[in-house]
């Protein structure tokens, strides 16, 4: 079915770059949107599978659509369809495509956040075919994070739909992420291999210049950022686009952008006010041409409900279904005064400058420009400023990006900051200068990489285009981060089967035989499991890893001690996690007294999976 999903997919492209006359790399990233869209609407139903035929019936339609026109139609249709396809934009973007996911074929999940969510929770999605029901969401502390990015690494596993493949996961992670970088070939105007290559290997060097976390897992940070660089130029970009174009593309990022990360709707926020403002100068100057004043509005409202209405959908959801990430009631708890926020604010401060004003942001050491977050911010506005300089922009539109860079990165350094002194306080790691500039740099990604993203489309836009691509062509090869881009591609290979021997390790025998227990391939139906060990025997390091191996199946997990817990005290526990099938390991102590009130006509025992059972009120453990 893979080759169906593919020529479905080119079809789509190819209706978009025909009916709105754009080039083929230009369209890749709207019809990435609509195909998150799509699965994200078919994932509230379970019926991911369903994008089968939606597929077949896609090829159908677009067959039809080619015969009903006539012969002279059909050949200008053909034409276009085979200039495009051959363009060197659109060949290059399909060689990285395939390039990129036959490299990271063998990559396996190491990152710790993957394992926390970003994998387990698209393992889930894979197994279910759709989001899990009420209480069966794995991952149960990040319950709430939106699934935008999930939707195209869904697409990509199921290529192999009858084997989870961790690489096929990489491929669709990094191909949402280049999809919206795609637009930036256009400049290659002639099939010039070498020019085509070097193009590729810039574009993939691109995101490293500042941030390089996407080069070992499946970071939203970095997705959020093309996207939101994907916006910022779709506002830009209005000559020749009808409205429906214009303002429909604008709302599509807007309404995936919102989708990546909870932290997504700020981001909007941001672009919603550069589009205002865009809109607002175009007015003033009375350039708008036939773009009427009435016109403009109904398309700045439309850009504006539609992720509203997008990230209430998925809010509402999470409300129905108890999802909750543990940030979120942290940040809840800092508003309503219940959060003992430690004492080193000072500490915090004084590390956040030193990072942000002298530490590189890469670990590995550039061939030109180690950058700091400083830097990389001051040079973002001497870029806008060279443009209007060699008058590639005019007074009041550099003017304008200018402004909107240097008071969106003050507001945005602002809130990290007082995000660490706040919702991060626990987090010892940002005491460091070290730790401190790794969370400026990830999470700072949609400025960085969104304003660079702005900046290289107006520079490949101008009256010089080829100047501009040497210009960036020759910034991203001084300050990018070659080591960490070539191991997210290759170097990784030399620490797979480390990483893979490390989960050996963690994931014990008694978890082994858990994970036996609950199989979560075939039952991915049991819902959720409360996993409890004995008091000495704490780890949620290995919890973790359980987890991503468990899933579909959503695993709570507890220690008991034996000497001093009650029968009541695992009633409690069963309720507090809302579980529906119960595991034990061995406890000290005679533990299985703790348990017996809770069965019938059987004694205890350890290593078992009990369903558990609510009748008026009592529960009570059946063998499963």
């Amino acid at each position: 079915m893979f080759v169906i999903h593919i020529i479905a997919f080119v079809c789509l492209l190819l209706f978009i770059s025909w009916k709105f006359k754009l080039q083929l790399a230009e369209s890749v990233p709207v019809g990435s949107s609509l195909l998150v869209l799509l699965l994200y609407v078919l994932s509230f139903f379970r019926v991911l599978s369903f994008s089968d035929y939606i597929a077949m019936a896609g090829i159908l339609a677009s067959v039809v659509y080619v015969l009903r026109r006539s012969a002279e139609q059909r050949k200008e249709a053909m034409a276009f369809a085979r200039k495009e396809l051959l363009s060197p934009a659109a060949m290059t973007a399909f060689g990285m495509t395939v390039a990129v996911a036959a490299c990271v074929s063998g990559k396996a999940v190491s990152w710790w956040d993957d394992y926390n969510f970003w994998a387990t929770d698209v393992k889930s999605l894979f197994y279910l075919d759709g989001f899990a029901s009420k209480y069966a969401n794995v991952a149960a502390e990040f319950g709430d994070y939106p699934p935008g990015t999930q939707m195209m690494k869904w697409w990509f596993l199921h290529f192999s739909p009858s084997e989870f493949k961790e690489g096929l996961m990489f491929a669709g992670y990094y191909f949402m992420n280049l999809s919206f970088l795609f637009p930036l070939l256009k400049v290659l105007k002639k099939r010039n291999i070498f020019m085509m290559a070097s193009g590729a290997a810039v574009l993939w060097l691109f995101p490293a210049v500042a941030e390089v976390f996407w080069c070992d897992g499946c970071c939203a940070d970095l997705t959020m950022a093309v996207v939101y660089g994907a916006f910022l130029t779709a506002v830009i970009d209005r000559k020749d686009h009808k409205s429906f174009f214009y303002y429909g593309r604008q709302a599509l990022f807007l309404m995936v952008l919102v989708l990546c990360k909870n932290t997504g709707f700020i981001w909007a926020a941001f672009g919603l006010l550069f589009d205002y403002a865009y809109h607002f100068m175009m007015h003033k100057r009375q350039e708008a041409g036939q773009w009427k004043k009435s016109t403009d509005r109904r398309g700045l409202l439309f850009v504006t409900l539609l992720p509203v209405l997008t990230e209430g959908s998925w809010l509402v959801f999470c409300v129905l279904n108890r999802r909750v990430a543990k940030l979120t009631g942290t940040a809840i708890r800092m508003a309503t005064g219940g959060m003992n926020i430690p004492a080193y604010q000072k500490e915090m401060v004084k590390a956040f400058t030193e990072a942000f004003l002298k530490w590189p942001l890469h670990r590995w050491k550039t061939i030109g420009i180690d950058l700091s977050p400083l830097a990389l911010y001051l040079l973002l506005l001497v870029g806008i400023f060279l443009l209007y300089r060699f008058q590639e922009l005019d007074r009041k539109k550099a003017g304008l990006v200018g402004i909107f860079l240097a008071v969106t990165g003050a507001i945005f350094y602002g809130i990290n900051l007082l995000s660490h002194l706040t919702i991060f306080a626990v987090e010892t790691q940002y005491l460091e200068p070290f730790g401190m500039v790794s969370s400026i740099e990830r999470y700072g990604a949609p400025f960085t990489i969104g304003g660079l993203y702005l900046t290289a489309f107006l520079a490949l836009n101008g009256k010089k285009p080829k100047t501009g691509a040497i210009a960036c062509m020759i910034f991203v090869l001084l300050t990018t981060d070659y080591t960490s881009a070539y191991r997210a591609l290759i170097g990784y290979r030399d620490t797979v089967e480390e990483v893979m021997a490390q989960r050996g390790e963690i994931v014990d025998e008694k978890a082994e035989s858990f994970l036996d227990k609950v199989d979560g391939a075939e039952k991915g139906s049991v819902g959720r499991v409360l996993y409890l060990r004995d008091i000495s025997d704490v780890s949620w390091v290995r919890n973790t890893y359980v987890g991503f191996e468990a899933a579909p199946v959503s695993v709570m997990y507890g220690n008991v001690d034996a000497t001093s817990a009650e029968s009541q005290d695992i009633v409690n526990a069963l309720l507090d996690a809302h579980a529906n099938f119960l595991y034990v390991d061995e406890l000290t102590e005679n533990g299985e007294a703790l348990f017996e009130t809770l069965l019938e006509d059987s004694e205890f025992e350890y290593s078992c999976l009990y369903k558990i059972i609510e009748e008026a009120g009592n529960l009570r453990l059946v063998k499963f």
